[in-house]
């Protein structure tokens, strides 16, 4: 028998196109901060193992020295779910004059993608809490005293100093400096700068200047500007006050080092069914997945607040 409330049939290809349209054209910040990867498991876990010191004289036909790797940590990334739905009665169906329906499908794609940017922002906005998330080392992302596995000297990826040439020069060389957990130094070379709309304008004239931007004291006429071309600079919303984050705190990171991680369970869907009862179309968009970092080498932040 033919029922009157298979309308939403009819309607749920056209709000499919319409939720997923909306969601794609939002631009995604957070792909240009993590490492975006797939998982088929309820969780991941993240294995550190250390490397070696530097190579003893061995004196001829001296034995050989040896030296055992140290087990570093386990990192957990367990897998969320986040959803969202809304109802279509017949009658809105029926008498619908004014593009409702369509705006519904739109607005919760809207909501899909900023529910991704937020959580994934949060790992920066939360980057110096302890009881948010901790790296291996039992150490929020950002901290003055990140331990050595050896037992050698607490390093720190943190200042507080604002964005302006010498801190970035003071981030620069203390990320050049970065030891491994066996006191080694590290290939790191920074070229991300993350940071707040508010500071779009300061990062702006730091990095694209040609010469050397004025420093509120000194107006160089012949130097060129050193940090030209050398980061990429990420203006993310989600980081601004307004958002939960913060105006003032900016970060440096090396792309190819660091190992901050968004792990995607489930890909977001967008699903529909009917209510017999109440002649109601259901629509619902889910997804699961995880943020987390697994290493801070590689990051770099500061408060900017002196």
């Amino acid at each position: 028998m033919a029922r009157r409330s298979g309308f939403g049939d009819l309607l749920e290809p056209g709000l499919r196109k319409i939720f997923f349209d909306n969601y794609n054209q939002v631009p995604q910040i957070y792909k240009s901060v993590f490492n975006v990867l797939t998982s088929t498991k309820q969780d991941e876990t993240d294995s550190g193992v250390s490397g070696f010191g530097i190579f003893n004289e061995q004196s001829e036909g001296g034995s050989l020295t040896y030296e055992d790797p140290i087990q570093l940590y386990d990192v957990s990334y367990v897998h969320k779910k986040y959803s969202k739905g809304f109802k279509v009665t017949e009658e809105l169906y029926e008498d619908d004059q004014y593009n409702v329906i369509n705006r519904m499908p739109k607005n919760l794609g809207t909501a899909a993608n900023r529910t991704v940017e937020t959580v994934a922002a949060d790992i920066l906005n939360n980057s110096r809490v302890t009881t948010y998330t901790t790296g291996g080392d039992g150490k929020a992302l950002v901290a003055t005293d990140h331990p050595r596995a050896d037992g050698g000297t607490a390093i720190s990826n943190s200042d507080t100093y604002a964005l302006d040439e010498a801190s970035l020069k003071t981030a620069k060389l203390a990320m050049r400096a970065t030891l491994d957990d066996k006191g080694q130094l590290i290939a790191v070379n920074p070229n991300k700068l993350i940071i707040p709309p508010a500071l779009e304008d300061t990062a702006n004239v730091l990095l694209n200047s040609t010469g050397r931007p004025y420093d509120g004291t000194t107006i160089y006429r012949n130097d060129v500007n050193v940090n030209k071309g050398k980061f990429e600079i990420i203006v993310w919303d989600y980081l601004s006050a307004a958002a939960g984050g913060s105006d003032a705190y900016w970060y440096l990171m090396d792309s190819n080092l660091q190992e901050l991680t968004f792990f995607w369970r489930k890909a977001l869907t967008f699903e529909q069914d009917e209510s017999f009862n109440t002649d109601e179309s259901l629509y619902k968009a889910k997804m699961r997945f995880s943020a987390g970092f697994s290493n801070w080498r590689g990051f770099y932040g500061s408060t900017g607040a002196s």
